[in-house]
């Protein structure tokens, strides 16, 4: 059978991190990551290189380099490619995001925050985590606008998503920050949270009147300290059988 030739870069030793160029539209480079790889770096040396466009512009192996200054060298091991156009930012950023899809290096504020510089959608997401991110976290936010649990897992990655609903999306963020406000993330926990949009957006079909009804219900439950407020195996049955409740209720009264 014949095989198909990929292409294959150049491999060079001892290339001068001063004429490499970071890509800007890399996520944030950590401190805590540079130490760890400066730890793995003396311990295992470089079995790893850097990898860069023809013209230095880095495409993976940011935190190697950051590692590799703390340790006071002045030269990296680099594979340069030629195929990569380093100078389009979208295809500078996919090529990034696709070597890290493959494993946890990436969070889903860093696909946000990258993604936000040119997609109008997810600009406005990492606009309204920075103004609610000490009430609710950033995986919720990005549920609220762009569907439970993200149903475009794939597409989010790629910088494809959409919201839903805006408006819609911008109600259940008000509401959980003023829960979180007044109760604290002790009782109004992350997981909670994710597992009442889920209802909002499956069970509830983004019916506002139904949702007053449940966050009615959740203000309660905090306010009593229910034993079910805080249990990831209780709290969605819960609140399914309130919405059922307000479900029957409404249609007694038709």
């Amino acid at each position: 059978m014949k095989t198909t030739e990929l292409k294959r870069g150049e491999f060079k030793p001892y290339y001068a991190i001063s004429d490499l160029k970071p890509a800007k539209v890399n996520r944030d480079l950590l401190a805590k990551h540079a130490e760890n790889f400066k730890a793995k770096l003396k311990e295992n040396e470089w079995l790893m290189p850097v990898v860069i466009s023809s013209n230095g512009d880095v495409i993976e192996g940011h935190h190697r380099i950051e590692s590799a200054k703390l340790l006071k060298q002045t030269t990296v091991p680099v594979y340069i490619v030629d195929w990569v156009d380093t100078n389009n930012q979208k295809e500078h950023l996919n090529c990034i995001i696709g070597l890290n899809n493959g494993n946890k290096a990436w969070t889903r504020l860093d696909y946000l925050k990258a993604f936000a510089r040119k997609n109008e959608d997810y600009k406005k997401v990492y606009d309204v985590y920075l103004k609610n991110q000490n009430n609710i976290s950033v995986g919720n936010i990005v549920n609220c606008y762009f569907g439970y649990r993200i149903r475009q897992s794939y597409h989010f990655k790629k910088g494809l998503a959409t919201i839903i609903d805006e408006n819609f999306a911008k109600y259940l963020v008000n509401k959980f920050s003023n829960l979180n406000k007044d109760f604290g993330k002790n009782k109004i926990a992350a997981y909670c949270v994710r597992e009442l949009i889920y209802i909002s957006y499956v069970k509830a079909k983004m019916d506002v009147k139904s949702m007053d009804y449940l966050f009615k219900k959740y203000e309660q439950m905090a306010k009593a300290d229910h034993p079910s407020i805080t249990s990831i195996n209780k709290f969605r049955p819960i609140m399914e059988l309130y919405l059922n409740e307000y479900n029957l209720l409404t249609n007694k009264n038709k």
